[in-house]
């Protein structure tokens, strides 16, 4: 399978804005084979979208919209692929699905995390968005967390138990009367390494244990449309949190769960309910 093309298009400023988007080569052997045809079928659309970006916007929109229903077909029918959900993010950006853009990217980002190419085009997709919540620089674990989620989950796993490893493995060979004979300067750089690799792997092992409680306490999620009421409760009864609503792409943490509801918290700490139909969560 191809890669898909990577074309520099300029006819607009919001062309412009753009025309990096690209995705990553993606093979049929990824998927599973009876998608093999779903998959060209969508490589061909966006391809057609972006040779028809320059001089019909329009055919463009129709052709990145049919890639992006193409590439979900495969994503909702239980594959579970890195490049696919960056290929479907570029489509959905191109099509202006911001947000549901957005919340591939979210996706893939778990599964291939430090990619320099799906960060790029993931802060792209953020610029888009209407509304910004960056009181404290945005939603605090998300800041916090970014420089771990450069390694992935389970990397940073292995690499802790390797540190505790280690650092047991010295620890017992000090306790050796052998060892504890030899010069009290070996002994002294032993037990520095022994407590640089413990800390290194309590430090990985928190990261662990946050992504995993974050993940499943409060998932991060993405609103998929524009006028987002907010609301006071879980129903259209109740009134609106917030004066304006909020467009698509706004990025948030859920707190609780309803039918059709999301108690959700903003990047300034303010919170109330949306319908579960108009966010979608990574």
């Amino acid at each position: 399978m191809s890669v898909f093309a990577c074309k520099k298009w300029i006819s607009s400023l919001s062309l412009c804005a753009i025309a990096f988007i690209s995705s990553n080569a993606l093979c049929a052997n990824d998927v599973d084979q009876k998608f093999t045809s779903e998959l060209q079928s969508a490589q061909a659309a966006y391809d057609q979208g972006i040779e028809s970006a320059r001089t019909d916007p329009a055919a463009a929109q129709k052709y990145f919209t049919q890639a992006a229903n193409a590439f979900d077909k495969i994503v909702k029918s239980g594959v579970t692929n890195g490049q696919l959900l960056y290929n479907l993010g570029n489509a959905q950006v191109q099509a202006k699905q911001i947000g549901s853009g957005i919340g591939s990217y979210l996706q893939a980002q778990r599964i291939m995390p430090g990619d320099s190419q799906l960060q790029s085009n993931l802060a792209h997709a953020r610029s888009l968005v209407k509304d910004r919540f960056d009181v404290g620089g945005g939603i605090l674990m998300e800041d916090v967390s970014a420089w771990w989620h450069m390694i992935s989950f389970n990397s940073r796993l292995t690499l802790a138990g390797i540190f505790w490893i280690i650092a047991w493995t010295i620890a017992a060979l000090l306790l050796h009367k052998s060892v504890a004979a030899q010069h009290e300067t070996a002994r002294v750089l032993l037990r520095r390494v022994a407590w640089g690799c413990a800390l290194c792997g309590v430090i990985l092992g928190a990261t662990v244990a946050t992504d995993m409680t974050a993940a499943k306490l409060w998932p991060q999620g993405v609103t998929t449309s524009d006028g987002v009421m907010v609301r006071k409760g879980n129903g259209d009864g109740f009134d609106p949190q917030f004066a304006e609503p909020l467009s698509q792409g706004v990025e948030f943490r859920v707190l609780e769960r309803r039918p059709g509801w999301l108690l959700i918290r903003l990047g300034d700490g303010k919170t109330g309910w949306i319908p579960a139909t108009q966010a979608t969560t990574a």
